[in-house]
């Protein structure tokens, strides 16, 4: 599928700052199951960029700018072509840190809604990890309500940890007809298969019609920008 991204990113500041200094996670990578062409990273202001890896072996490119300024905008645009992946991330993928470090529970995740019912629930109707955890991400998907993506997202990564699946979130966008939507999903692991996506903002896995940009243990860890307010995304 080919995912064209136009997207602009608008980042208030509480005053006007003399300097500015902005951590970026909006750079996709060429993968098993995606190709990345022509990827822009434009300003509305004079800046320096310089890109490196955060601890996730995410893509963090550095933003730094002289004021006065009160507010950058950030445009991202270019073309994702990907293929079908059934959700499972190619075993090519790197991956800088053991599976075991995201059982750990996140900050905050302690305040979620208890999943334990739900998750429980996953497991007695199947005996196949990954059929209990499509299992999971139907219900979550069920019961969204007016939930955003992230809210889903995390609901679903705090379940399969509770269910002893190592999970993470995702970011990233979503093909729709209206075009590419910046969004979130997570990803579980499951023991000789790696890691598998989940989206229970639709209900299915992360397919072909999904453009990964960053993963990490917690919302924070894939945010686009650290460092200001992002007041709309477009």
């Amino acid at each position: 599928m080919r995912i064209s991204v136009d997207h602009t990113i608008t980042v208030d500041f509480t005053a006007s700052l003399s300097r500015v200094t902005l951590a970026l996670r909006v750079t996709p990578e060429d993968n098993h199951d995606q190709t990345v062409v022509g990827w822009r990273i434009g300003l509305d202001c004079d800046a320096r960029l310089s890109a490196g890896r955060d601890g996730y072996g995410n893509v963090l490119t550095m933003l730094y700018a002289d004021g006065p300024l009160d507010r950058i905008e950030i445009h991202l645009g270019g073309e994702i072509f990907t293929g079908p992946s059934s959700g499972i991330l190619s075993a090519a993928h790197p991956e800088p840190l053991p599976p075991s470090l995201f059982l750990r529970q996140s900050p905050g995740q302690s305040d979620a809604p208890d999943l334990a019912p739900l998750a429980i629930d996953a497991i007695e109707e199947t005996d196949g990890d990954i059929d209990r955890l499509h299992l999971l991400n139907v219900a979550l998907h069920r019961r969204a309500g007016d939930s955003g993506p992230d809210v889903l997202a995390g609901m679903f990564v705090a379940a399969a940890r509770r269910l002893s699946y190592p999970a993470r979130y995702v970011s990233g966008y979503l093909a729709r007809d209206e075009g590419a939507m910046p969004h979130f999903w997570a990803e579980a692991y499951v023991v000789d298969v790696g890691w598998i996506g989940f989206d229970p903002a639709i209900g299915l896995s992360a397919g072909e019609d999904h453009a990964r940009v960053a993963s990490a243990i917690d919302l924070n860890g894939v945010a686009a920008v650290v460092g200001g307010r992002v007041r709309s995304v477009s």
